[in-house]
């Protein structure tokens, strides 16, 4: 009895001694694990495990310290480059209605304002005054003016090293109204480059009945319209000499003096597009008085000399229905789709309190497309950007931008 208890508590032991010394062997050898995706994140530099957002970040602060070096955060002068075809009223350029008048001329006349932009004003709103007295923080003033010949005008605008924003303003706008309203697109876009105003002669005569026979006014404007067509042809030729890129920005009847510019300046100088290096960056049209099948017409040869075209439209804008009841022709500005156009209603953002005599016309100069400008100058797509919504298939428009 004693043996078997005996050779049981050998064998016992003997099985103890071999499963501690398979044990202690297993402990000694290196264990092969195959690599993951999280062993590898936690091998890995740094930089790989920095969170995307806040490189993403990092970058950009580095950018936009380089972009953004002219500050629009206090009032400040605007220098404001100028082209005009309007008729001068006493021999000499200046800034105000007193020196150039809604005749025009047979000559392209340079030069520059220096305008004083208040902190104070409201987005969209001019608030002149020629009292020097009054608050510079307050309103708007004009403080000097120089003429430039062509050379100089264009070597200027060079020095920079920018892409100018050529502005080209509407229907009934007097020249003093269109160098106000290009120092004030200047200052609430902070843009960074210099700022053109192309100003054609529009606006109504000097007399009292003038201003009341709106009619004629439209009838007279869209004449002299007309003739400077040859005027903004020639000067974007200046532009393709000088080998100076441009953003292109314009409004109301303005479209009849630069759309057909650009075609005609398409077709004359076919041998001379690249379409990798195209003489218009960005191309603006804000609630384009020109006919809608005639922008059809043009719009290959307009995508030929430009790298992207936006289109700002309004069911809400009158004037766009007054045009069409005296042009008898559907308006661009009433919203077209066009091909390789991208066209954003803005109509939930516009009213016809907002802008020229309450029409609902004005809103270029707003917040609301303001904002929406600043990021297509950036050069951001169209979906991309904030408060953008495509439009229901076979609308109007391709987009809407939301209130």
């Amino acid at each position: 009895m004693l043996k078997k208890n005996n050779l049981t508590s050998v064998f016992l032991l003997i099985v103890l001694l071999l499963f501690f010394s398979c044990s202690s062997h297993k402990v000694d050898q290196p264990v092969k694990k195959e690599a993951t995706a999280e062993t590898k994140i936690a091998i890995a530099p740094e930089e790989i495990l920095q969170n995307l957002d806040f490189k993403f970040s990092q970058d950009l602060n580095k950018i936009w310290e380089t972009f953004f070096k002219e500050v629009f955060t206090d009032t400040r002068s605007i220098d404001l480059f100028i082209a005009t075809n309007r008729k001068m009223k006493n021999g000499m350029m200046g800034c105000s209605n007193d020196q150039l008048g809604v005749e025009g001329d047979n000559l392209l006349k340079l030069g520059l304002c220096r305008i004083n932009v208040p902190k104070n004003h409201t987005t969209g709103e001019i608030n002149f005054t020629k009292d020097n007295r009054q608050s510079s923080h307050d309103y708007f003033k004009v403080i000097g003016y120089k003429n430039f010949t062509e050379e100089k005008f264009f070597e200027s605008l060079k020095k920079s090293r920018r892409i100018p924003l050529v502005f080209v303003h509407g229907f009934n706008v007097r020249y003093q109204e269109a160098v106000l309203r290009a120092a004030q697109i200047a200052y609430d876009l902070k843009y960074q480059g210099p700022v053109v105003l192309f100003s054609w002669p529009a606006g109504a005569g000097d007399g009292f009945l003038d201003e009341k026979l709106i009619n004629v006014t439209y009838k007279n404007n869209t004449k002299t319209a007309a003739d400077s067509i040859v005027y903004f042809k020639n000067f974007l030729s200046s532009f393709k000499k000088a080998d100076i890129k441009i953003n292109l920005m314009v409004h109301s009847m303005g479209h009849q003096v630069v759309i057909p510019a650009l075609n005609d300046w398409v077709k004359e100088n076919s041998q001379q597009l690249n379409p990798e290096n195209k003489l218009i960056n960005e191309l603006i049209l804000n609630a384009p008085d020109f006919e809608s099948d005639k922008f059809v017409e043009y719009a290959e040869s307009l995508n030929a000399l430009t790298k992207r075209i936006t289109l700002y439209c309004s069911f809400n804008d009158n004037a766009m229905v007054a045009s069409e009841v005296f042009n008898k022709t559907k308006r661009l500005g009433a919203c077209t789709q066009v091909e390789n156009v991208d066209s954003i209603n803005v109509s939930q953002v516009d009213a016809p309190t907002l802008g020229i005599g309450g029409l609902g016309h004005g809103y270029y100069s707003s917040r609301p497309i303001l904002s929406d400008v600043f990021q297509v100058l950036l050069g951001l797509d169209a979906e991309k950007r904030l408060f953008i919504r495509k439009s229901e298939p076979n609308s109007t428009e391709k987009y809407f931008l939301r209130p």
